[in-house]
């Protein structure tokens, strides 16, 4: 664990006394993820997660749904909408978005778009091999260029992901991002494994902790065999192989939608 160490205690998220805690990397089953949004709600009410991110790839309608079960209970979390974006030099997240970017533009077009929205530039699963990741010379060749990018993802506690660790953090030394720690879970037993600490407690001390790099990575290793075997390959391959091009047809009506909309 980085931030804070031990096991969470009844499966509670470690509570650091006056910082919020936030998980920004979620994935709901509107998406690739296999968490219902009132499941995603309730876990995360009960890891005492101040914050939320629902980050489903390509679309916000995760998000969307999230914002409605939370505006009808009082459970304390509060979210921020976002969205994991497919570019082709690797994932990006945005946070505080209205709107997902088109997919499968370069990284240069969606950063530029995250930011006509007023949104955060995140870096998840930085320098991964195994899900479509920027690498260290893309991070940096964005950097020179003048791209804005908020924050990296320090700690993902995926277990594909925990070699790259230590080599983020070093890497991080000169990039100068903030750091969050994220779950990127697609299960409901993964919130919270990965999260981030920050001064205060709403989506607006958030964002300018991120600003001001005084956000802290934590988190706790995700445990794979804790999960039923056939769910999780199920999960894997749905991920890798059947919900891009689902996404991909998803997109093609939209823009087939707003075409006819624009042609009168």
């Amino acid at each position: 664990m980085d931030e804070t160490s031990g096991t969470p205690e009844g499966g509670r998220t470690p509570f650091a006394t006056g910082r919020g805690m936030a998980d920004l990397h979620l994935h709901t089953n509107l998406g690739d993820g296999w968490i219902s949004p009132s499941r995603l709600v309730e876990t995360a009410t009960c890891k005492r997660l101040t914050l939320i991110a629902v980050t489903d790839h390509d679309h916000v309608e995760g998000a969307r749904r999230v914002e409605e079960l939370l505006a009808k209970q009082d459970s304390g979390v509060r979210l921020i909408t976002g969205v994991e974006v497919s570019t082709r030099q690797g994932h990006l997240l945005g946070l505080f978005v209205g709107k997902a970017p088109r997919p499968m533009r370069p990284v240069e077009e969606s950063i530029d778009a995250i930011k006509e929205q007023g949104g955060l530039v995140i870096v998840p699963h930085p320098l991964g091999r195994l899900v479509p990741s920027l690498s260290r010379r893309r991070i940096d060749s964005l950097l020179t260029a003048g791209y804005e990018i908020d924050a990296v993802e320090a700690y993902n506690p995926s277990p594909a992901n925990a070699a790259q660790r230590a080599a983020v953090r070093s890497a991080n030394q000169e990039w100068g991002l903030a750091e969050i720690g994220a779950s990127d879970a697609h299960f409901w037993q993964h919130v919270g494994a990965g999260y981030t600490l920050f001064p205060g407690t709403t989506p607006d001390d958030l964002r300018r902790a991120i600003i001001d790099r005084t956000t802290r990575a934590g988190g706790q290793e995700q445990r794979p065999a804790r999960l039923n075997p056939a769910a999780y390959v199920a999960q894997c391959a749905w991920s890798w192989f059947v919900d891009p091009p689902r996404r991909m047809a998803r997109r093609r009506r939209q823009s087939r939608a707003e075409r006819r909309v624009r042609e009168g």
